[in-house]
Order: C-alpha cells, then sequence, then structure tokens
C-alpha cells in the first residue's frame, strides 16, 4: 500500500537523519590507541598544508636571510673598494714623495760642487707665446727668490736666469734659448769668449766670436764665463754643433744647449742669499 505524500516526505527525512547519525557515528569508531577516523581524515588533509607553509616561510626567512646578507656584503665591499682606492693613492702619493726627495738629493749632490746653497723647484708652466722664451716654476719671493738667480737642470747644465717681477710663490724663468737673452761664456778647449744668444727656436749661437780669434772645433764645450756678473764660471751652457763666417769681423758659432726643454721637470736655483732650505 502507497503511503501518503506527506508521509513519504517524513519517512524519507527519517532515513536520512539515520544515515547521518550512522556516518557520524562511524567516524568516531576507535582505528587504535587513540585514533580517530575524524582525526585521521583532519590530518590527512592539514598535514600537507602545514608542511607547505612550513617549506614557504622557511623559504621566505632564508631569502630574507640571504638578502640582508648580500646587501651587508655589499656595503662591506664597497667600502673595502673605498679603502683600496684611498689606500692606492696614498701608496701613490709616498711614491712621488719619496721619488721627489731622490731626485732632490741627487740633484744636490750633483750640483755640492758648486759650493752655493741650492733651492729646488718644479716647472709648473712655459711661456704661452714661446716655448723657448721662458718657464714659470713654483718658488717666489717667499722662498728667498730674486731676480737674477742661476737656473740649473738636474745635471747641473745651464737654463737660464730668474726674471722679475718675482711672485711670492712662483717666478718665472729667461731660458737661454731666448732671442733677449745673453750669456757670457767661454769654449773649453781653445778659450774663447764670446756671448751665447737663443735663437728662440732651441738652440743659440756665439756672438761677438772674431775671425781672428783661436778656431772652435765642432764638438767643443761652451761653459759660462762669469764676466756678465750674473752666473758663475764653469757652468756647462751647450756644444758645438756648426761654424760659419757671419761677416767680416765675426764667426758664427751655432751652439746646441745641453739642457732639454721637453725633460725638464725640476730646477736648481743657485741662491746666495740662503744659507739653509
Amino acid at each position: 500500500m502507497a503511503l501518503p505524500s506527506k508521509e513519504r516526505k517524513n519517512y524519507y527525512f527519517f532515513l536520512i537523519l539515520l544515515l547521518v547519525n550512522v556516518i557520524l557515528l562511524s567516524i568516531q569508531i576507535p582505528l587504535g590507541q587513540d585514533k580517530t577516523l575524524l582525526k585521521e581524515t583532519f590530518l590527512a588533509i592539514f598535514t600537507p598544508l602545514q608542511a607547505g607553509l612550513n617549506w614557504l616561510w622557511n623559504e621566505i626567512s632564508n631569502f630574507w636571510e640571504k638578502y640582508f646578507f648580500l646587501i651587508q656584503v655589499k656595503s662591506q665591499n664597497e667600502k673595502l673598494a673605498a679603502e683600496n682606492v684611498q689606500l692606492r693613492q696614498e701608496n701613490i702619493l709616498l711614491k712621488n714623495i719619496i721619488e721627489k726627495l731622490e731626485k732632490e738629493a741627487e740633484i744636490k749632490k750633483r750640483l755640492s760642487s758648486l759650493g752655493n746653497s741650492i733651492l729646488i723647484a718644479s716647472v709648473i708652466g712655459s711661456d704661452a707665446g714661446n716655448i723657448f722664451q721662458s718657464i714659470i716654476i713654483n718658488r717666489g719671493s717667499l722662498h728667498g727668490v730674486s731676480g737674477d738667480m742661476t737656473v740649473l737642470d738636474p745635471e747641473g747644465n745651464l737654463v737660464g736666469r730668474v726674471i722679475n717681477p718675482v711672485l711670492p710663490w712662483s717666478c718665472r724663468v729667461q731660458l737661454i734659448t731666448d732671442e733677449t737673452s745673453g750669456v757670457a761664456v767661454i769654449t773649453a778647449n781653445q778659450n774663447v769668449s764670446g756671448v751665447f744668444r737663443g735663437d728662440g727656436r732651441g738652440r743659440g749661437y756665439l756672438d761677438y766670436v772674431l775671425i781672428t780669434s783661436p778656431e772652435v772645433a765642432i764638438g767643443e764645450e761652451v761653459l759660462t764665463s762669469g764676466l756678465d756678473g750674473i752666473h758663475p764660471a764653469g757652468l756647462k751652457v751647450g756644444r758645438v754643433v756648426g761654424i760659419s763666417i757671419k761677416d767680416a769681423l765675426f764667426k758664427k758659432i751655432e751652439v746646441e744647449p745641453f739642457f732639454q726643454l721637453n725633460k725638464l721637470k725640476q730646477v736648481a736655483i743657485i741662491n746666495f742669499d740662503l744659507k739653509k732650505f
């Protein structure tokens, strides 16, 4: 006999409740000492998720640790690089100072026979119009420098003389190759006197040498005679490289100076006024 519609609904509802109750009871059935199906199901679902979250957390932690470590390493590397640059520059400066001191000592030793006070200076500039006219050095009136002081190269060869005005920290040196310069000289072998004048092109010639003067040989050295009252006698000026007849009275003796302008970085000033530096 078929059940009415309302009773049939109640019947189905009762069966569903009964089934749910059975399921709830079944999942509470012990599987071991303290394990249940519900617990096993929970563990099965959430254990992988927990493991994944733990792995993700560890990876994030490791990433940040490595990131900050790398930043710290980068900072240390930059600091070390800066210190390295500083030490390298200090080393270069110290090396330059040592070389300069050695050069100064060498120059003074070479010129010690002159018996005069010697002031070492560096070349800091040259004449803008003609490099063979003058140079600028980094010594001036505050160092005891004054006009007409003799200037030599590191080998003791004559370079020129200090000309006025002399500034406190620098001065200009007229080179012997300047056309307006004049140095009283004498040849080393024949003792022929004359005046060395520059040609403005890096060389010079002996002026006022009479045709009747003793023959001067090619290669003969030219020295200062001291007759001009500016330069001490016996300083090396240059070497004779050419001889010709200038006119009916005088010879033209071409001389190549010993000092080399392109290599001139330091000079020595013969300072008669200073006893000590």
